[in-house]
């Protein structure tokens, strides 16, 4: 049941999984061709992991929108609505890192941030009517990840990622999410995986990373309104492409 569930996940998000996984490819392969050919002469930071503490910044790009489940009233067929379509969308971030190494192989990573985000669903009723509801916010972050790194080969290092990212809605307007409105929580919490490169330069380690993120918070808002009557959860779903420079 859980492996088709995973593999229905991935068909429903094939085409954005499939054009960011390219793009971070070839994004990787620039920067990695670029520190094999400078590892042919230098290998850069050679005493890097001998400091168990270090910080930076990062730029991120995302791709998010939101897992819907129905409500028993629109499985039934007694909801107004009988389409409802989660759409995705766009947005960044930005944030700082604080890297602690606990061994060769583990480090644990802080990495408050602020990003913003754009969701929205897509409502067809039965009287032939259609709306959008779409909800622009931003969040302040504190990813709490476990880092795995390779052995460091030249100036090249492979690594994975994983953990838990509490995340806080700020700037809300209540006055918009009235009751003839889509409204969510402004808290989530969601579980985070994801891999990267560390690339040794002479004066700064750049990372390329690609993450994903499940909310396994319920942000939905159940109340009278029309757009979440048939709606019984919400939860957000996020693919990030970042860029750490520490």
């Amino acid at each position: 049941m859980y492996t088709s569930h995973v593999w229905h996940q991935f068909y429903l998000y094939r085409k954005e999984i499939v054009a960011t996984s390219v793009c971070f490819l070839l994004f990787i392969s620039c920067f990695q061709s670029h520190a094999q050919r400078a590892s042919l002469y230098t290998v850069h930071q050679p005493d890097y992991d001998e400091r168990s503490l270090h910080y930076g910044f990062f730029l991120a790009g995302n791709y998010t929108k939101f897992n819907r489940k129905y409500s028993q009233s629109f499985v039934n067929g007694s909801d107004t609505a009988f389409a409802i379509n989660p759409a995705g969308a766009p947005g960044f971030g930005l944030g700082f890192i604080a890297s602690y190494i606990l061994s060769k192989h583990f480090e644990v990573r802080v990495l408050p941030s602020g990003a913003f985000y754009e969701r929205s669903i897509n409502y067809r009723f039965n009287q032939g009517t259609e709306t959008e509801q779409r909800i622009e916010s931003t969040f302040l972050e504190l990813p709490l990840l476990v880092k795995y790194r390779s052995n460091r080969r030249g100036n090249v290092r492979m690594y994975m990622v994983g953990g838990f990212k509490p995340s806080l809605e700020i700037g809300s307007n209540r006055r918009e999410r009235s009751q003839d409105r889509l409204r969510t929580d402004n808290v989530d919490l969601t579980v985070e995986y994801g891999f990267g490169f560390d690339l040794f330069y002479s004066f700064v380690k750049v990372s390329p990373e690609l993450r994903f993120s499940h909310g396994i918070k319920n942000m939905l808002i159940s109340d009278s309104s029309p757009y979440s009557r048939g709606l019984d959860r919400l939860n957000s779903h996020t693919i990030s492409l970042s860029l750490f420079f520490e």
